[in-house]
């Protein structure tokens, strides 16, 4: 009898913990509710879900069973009847590191998240100009003005789909998000890296090897400086080179300066350390730590193997030096997406992840580039 009582009192606490716990999520939906029509909006995942109720309808759950009582977003901004799932802000977050680590332009470049298509930025290619009063009561001339330009960076959609077999996602010891971080981050970083340096402004990002470039301290506005090497493909001897380099710092000016570095394919890199001082001793000088780059006439060298390779007698333009910073500008749009695909590919489940960024020069003083020709 005892024994009866008993079970009856712990069917009665488990269906109470149950009612908790139903009505816990219910409560948070409906507040959720109540913020999107508070707002007029509807909130992105990254924004809402944290704490116990991410446990709850976690984003493992997701990929693996495809449980989506995640907050929905539509394909189409003007339609929220069906759609993708935003990417925990976690676990963005977590694939934007990799990405920093996988692409240097983005560890070196100015990176913005903006909620729009695209962002709009003003820059100067002329300063005003000032002047001396002669005396108190002369006349004033009139001073040169600046130059103003409008430079609008669209974010391009670019796009990772892996693919995976349900056995493989059923196996409980496999760290589903890690694998996804890391397959999403690989893909994404490889274009997106190769946009920023190479990219024709067409459904991508412009990159700065793309951007137009003239030989001289005098050029149009929004152009970029080059110098040249004197051969297709490589430099014409020792001294030359050596000369051409110390141009390329002298000419940046004292405010970019100080943050510049050297990008540069490994091709050219090679070249680079075969370069002597008249004393003998290398121009580029190694890294001895992880803390310490390599250096160029004192300045970090990146190796970026996007940059053109320095084949003879072919001309590239191979080494870029100057400020990226300042110079470039790399624009997210807020917010991954992702689609859970379990049909297309049988037995396999395919996720298609979806991103907008773009990227372009912004300040034309900040790089220049160094044509082998």
């Amino acid at each position: 009898m005892n024994k009866d009582i008993d079970n009856a009192i712990s069917e009665l606490n488990n269906t109470v913990d149950e009612l908790i716990k139903s009505n816990e999520m219910k409560i948070r939906k409906t507040e959720i509710n109540m913020t999107k029509n508070n707002t007029n909006k509807t909130m992105p995942l990254s924004e809402n879900l944290n704490g116990d109720f991410c446990a709850k309808f976690s984003f493992g759950d997701y990929i693996r069973k495809g449980k989506d009582d995640f907050l929905k977003k539509s394909l189409s901004d003007s339609d929220d009847s069906c759609g993708t799932l935003f990417i925990p802000q976690e676990i963005a977050l977590r694939i934007n590191e990799k990405l920093k680590y996988l692409s240097p332009m983005r560890a070196i470049a100015k990176i913005v998240t903006v909620s729009s298509n695209a962002v709009e930025l003003l820059t100067d290619h002329k300063m005003p100009d000032a002047g001396w009063v002669a005396r108190h009561d002369g006349e004033r001339e009139e001073t040169d003005s600046p130059e103003i330009q409008k430079i609008k960076i669209p974010a391009h959609e670019i796009y990772a789909k892996p693919k995976v077999s349900q056995k493989l996602l059923d196996d409980s010891l496999i760290n589903v998000e890690e694998w996804l971080i890391s397959k999403v981050a690989e893909k994404i970083a490889a274009l997106e890296n190769d946009a920023f340096i190479n990219g024709s402004g067409q459904e991508r990002p412009l990159g700065f090897l793309k951007t137009e470039s003239e030989e001289g301290e005098s050029r149009n506005a929004g152009t970029l400086r080059h110098f040249c090497s004197g051969a297709p493909g490589a430099f014409t001897d020792n001294d030359s080179a050596i000369n051409i380099l110390i141009d390329m710092t002298c000419a940046l000016r004292p405010i970019y300066a100080k943050n510049a570095k050297w990008i540069m394919s490994r091709s050219a890199l090679a070249e680079i350390r075969k370069l002597r001082n008249q004393d003998g001793t290398l121009l580029w000088q190694p890294s001895f730590s992880e803390a310490s780059p390599s250096t160029l006439l004192g300045y970090p060298v990146i190796i970026d193997d996007d940059m053109p390779a320095l084949v003879n007698e072919n001309e590239s333009t191979s080494i870029a030096f100057g400020d990226f910073y300042s110079g470039y500008q790399i624009v997210d749009r807020q917010g991954l997406k992702i689609l859970r695909d379990p049909y297309t590919s049988k037995p396999f489940v395919e996720f298609y992840i979806t991103k907008r960024t773009g990227g372009a020069v912004t300040d034309f003083d900040a790089i220049n580039l160094l044509k082998f020709k």
